[in-house]
Protein backbone atom coordinates (compact mmCIF):
# COMPACT_ATOMS: atom_id res chain seq x y z
CA UNK A 1 0.00 0.00 0.00
CA UNK A 2 1.85 3.03 -1.29
CA UNK A 3 -0.10 5.57 0.73
CA UNK A 4 0.50 3.89 4.10
CA UNK A 5 3.16 5.61 6.19
CA UNK A 6 6.24 3.76 7.32
CA UNK A 7 6.57 3.54 11.08
CA UNK A 8 9.51 2.82 13.28
CA UNK A 9 9.10 1.06 16.58
CA UNK A 10 11.32 -0.18 19.35
CA UNK A 11 11.20 -3.32 21.41
CA UNK A 12 13.45 -3.59 24.45
CA UNK A 13 14.05 -6.70 26.54
CA UNK A 14 16.16 -6.97 29.64
CA UNK A 15 17.16 -9.92 31.76
CA UNK A 16 18.51 -10.08 35.29
CA UNK A 17 20.06 -13.41 36.25
CA UNK A 18 21.80 -14.82 39.28
CA UNK A 19 23.48 -18.14 39.92
CA UNK A 20 22.11 -20.52 42.53
CA UNK A 21 23.14 -24.05 43.38
CA UNK A 22 25.87 -25.66 41.29
CA UNK A 23 25.16 -24.23 37.82
CA UNK A 24 21.49 -23.23 37.95
CA UNK A 25 20.64 -19.70 36.79
CA UNK A 26 17.41 -17.97 37.79
CA UNK A 27 16.32 -15.14 35.55
CA UNK A 28 13.71 -12.43 35.26
CA UNK A 29 13.16 -11.65 31.60
CA UNK A 30 11.18 -8.54 30.78
CA UNK A 31 9.91 -6.64 27.81
CA UNK A 32 10.25 -3.03 28.93
CA UNK A 33 9.17 -1.39 25.66
CA UNK A 34 6.51 -1.01 24.33
CA UNK A 35 4.87 -2.38 27.50
CA UNK A 36 6.03 -4.22 30.59
CA UNK A 37 5.69 -8.00 30.45
CA UNK A 38 7.73 -10.25 32.74
CA UNK A 39 8.62 -13.94 33.02
CA UNK A 40 10.62 -15.93 35.52
CA UNK A 41 12.81 -18.60 33.97
CA UNK A 42 15.61 -20.91 35.01
CA UNK A 43 18.38 -22.80 33.28
CA UNK A 44 20.77 -25.48 34.47
CA UNK A 45 23.49 -27.61 32.97
CA UNK A 46 23.45 -31.34 33.15
CA UNK A 47 26.03 -33.56 34.85
CA UNK A 48 28.70 -33.30 32.13
CA UNK A 49 29.29 -29.66 33.19
CA UNK A 50 28.61 -30.22 36.87
CA UNK A 51 25.00 -29.08 36.92
CA UNK A 52 21.99 -30.94 38.26
CA UNK A 53 19.65 -30.76 35.27
CA UNK A 54 16.88 -28.98 37.21
CA UNK A 55 15.89 -26.79 34.23
CA UNK A 56 16.48 -26.61 30.48
CA UNK A 57 20.02 -25.99 29.27
CA UNK A 58 20.72 -22.34 28.40
CA UNK A 59 21.24 -23.30 24.76
CA UNK A 60 17.83 -25.01 24.70
CA UNK A 61 16.22 -21.60 25.21
CA UNK A 62 18.23 -20.25 22.29
CA UNK A 63 17.24 -23.08 19.94
CA UNK A 64 13.60 -22.84 21.02
CA UNK A 65 13.69 -19.04 20.70
CA UNK A 66 15.16 -19.13 17.20
CA UNK A 67 12.68 -21.74 16.00
CA UNK A 68 9.60 -20.21 17.59
CA UNK A 69 10.56 -16.65 16.57
CA UNK A 70 10.78 -17.73 12.93
CA UNK A 71 7.51 -19.70 13.17
CA UNK A 72 5.71 -16.77 14.75
CA UNK A 73 6.78 -14.50 11.91
CA UNK A 74 5.61 -17.05 9.31
CA UNK A 75 2.18 -17.24 10.92
CA UNK A 76 1.82 -13.49 11.53
CA UNK A 77 3.12 -12.46 8.11
CA UNK A 78 0.90 -14.98 6.28
CA UNK A 79 -2.06 -12.98 7.57
CA UNK A 80 -0.48 -9.61 6.69
CA UNK A 81 0.52 -10.79 3.23
CA UNK A 82 -2.84 -12.53 2.65
CA UNK A 83 -1.14 -15.86 1.95
CA UNK A 84 -3.37 -18.78 2.96
CA UNK A 85 -1.77 -20.89 5.67
CA UNK A 86 -3.44 -23.78 7.46
CA UNK A 87 -0.40 -24.84 9.43
CA UNK A 88 3.36 -24.70 9.70
CA UNK A 89 5.94 -27.11 11.05
CA UNK A 90 9.63 -26.32 11.48
CA UNK A 91 12.50 -28.64 12.26
CA UNK A 92 15.54 -26.67 13.41
CA UNK A 93 19.00 -28.17 13.83
CA UNK A 94 21.70 -26.09 15.48
CA UNK A 95 25.23 -27.42 15.53
CA UNK A 96 28.33 -26.20 17.34
CA UNK A 97 31.83 -27.52 17.68
CA UNK A 98 34.20 -27.05 20.55
CA UNK A 99 37.95 -27.18 20.98
CA UNK A 100 39.70 -27.68 24.29
CA UNK A 101 43.26 -28.19 25.49
CA UNK A 102 43.83 -29.95 28.81
CA UNK A 103 41.88 -28.22 31.57
CA UNK A 104 41.57 -24.93 29.67
CA UNK A 105 38.02 -23.72 29.08
CA UNK A 106 36.70 -24.88 25.74
CA UNK A 107 36.01 -22.49 22.88
CA UNK A 108 32.81 -23.03 20.90
CA UNK A 109 31.94 -22.03 17.37
CA UNK A 110 28.74 -22.42 15.39
CA UNK A 111 28.78 -24.98 12.60
CA UNK A 112 25.37 -24.09 11.24
CA UNK A 113 21.71 -23.46 11.80
CA UNK A 114 19.37 -25.35 9.50
CA UNK A 115 15.59 -25.07 9.29
CA UNK A 116 13.35 -27.42 7.36
CA UNK A 117 9.92 -25.86 6.90
CA UNK A 118 6.64 -27.53 5.96
CA UNK A 119 3.80 -25.20 5.06
CA UNK A 120 0.24 -26.45 4.80
CA UNK A 121 -0.84 -23.92 2.20
CA UNK A 122 -2.57 -23.73 -1.17
CA UNK A 123 -0.47 -20.66 -2.03
CA UNK A 124 1.86 -20.73 -5.02
CA UNK A 125 5.49 -21.70 -4.48
CA UNK A 126 6.43 -18.10 -5.25
CA UNK A 127 4.12 -16.78 -2.50
CA UNK A 128 5.40 -19.38 -0.04
CA UNK A 129 8.98 -18.31 -0.75
CA UNK A 130 8.01 -14.61 -0.34
CA UNK A 131 6.46 -15.50 3.02
CA UNK A 132 9.57 -17.33 4.22
CA UNK A 133 11.80 -14.48 3.05
CA UNK A 134 9.68 -12.01 5.02
CA UNK A 135 9.78 -14.27 8.10
CA UNK A 136 13.58 -14.47 7.93
CA UNK A 137 13.80 -10.67 7.78
CA UNK A 138 11.23 -10.22 10.56
CA UNK A 139 12.63 -12.73 13.07
CA UNK A 140 14.50 -10.66 15.67
CA UNK A 141 16.87 -13.52 16.52
CA UNK A 142 17.84 -14.10 12.88
CA UNK A 143 18.31 -10.36 12.44
CA UNK A 144 20.64 -10.21 15.46
CA UNK A 145 22.63 -13.20 14.22
CA UNK A 146 23.31 -11.41 10.91
CA UNK A 147 24.93 -8.44 12.69
CA UNK A 148 28.65 -8.71 13.47
CA UNK A 149 29.89 -7.51 16.85
CA UNK A 150 26.41 -6.83 18.20
CA UNK A 151 27.10 -8.33 21.64
CA UNK A 152 29.07 -6.23 24.11
CA UNK A 153 30.31 -7.16 27.58
CA UNK A 154 31.18 -4.95 30.56
CA UNK A 155 32.63 -5.89 33.94
CA UNK A 156 31.68 -3.94 37.07
CA UNK A 157 34.79 -2.79 38.90
CA UNK A 158 35.37 -0.51 41.86
CA UNK A 159 35.96 2.31 39.33
CA UNK A 160 32.79 1.68 37.34
CA UNK A 161 32.16 -0.37 34.20
CA UNK A 162 34.97 -1.69 32.03
CA UNK A 163 34.55 -3.12 28.54
CA UNK A 164 35.83 -6.70 28.25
Amino acid sequence: MADEKERTFGIVFDCTAHGVGKLRNEMKVRIVEPELIEWEMASDEHGIHGGEGTAPLPIAYFVAGLTSCFMTQVRAFAKRMRIPLNGVQVYCRCEWKGTQSGRDPYVSAPVGFHMDIELDSDASLEDQKRLLDAAQKGCFIEAMMRQPNIITHRLKTSDGWEEV
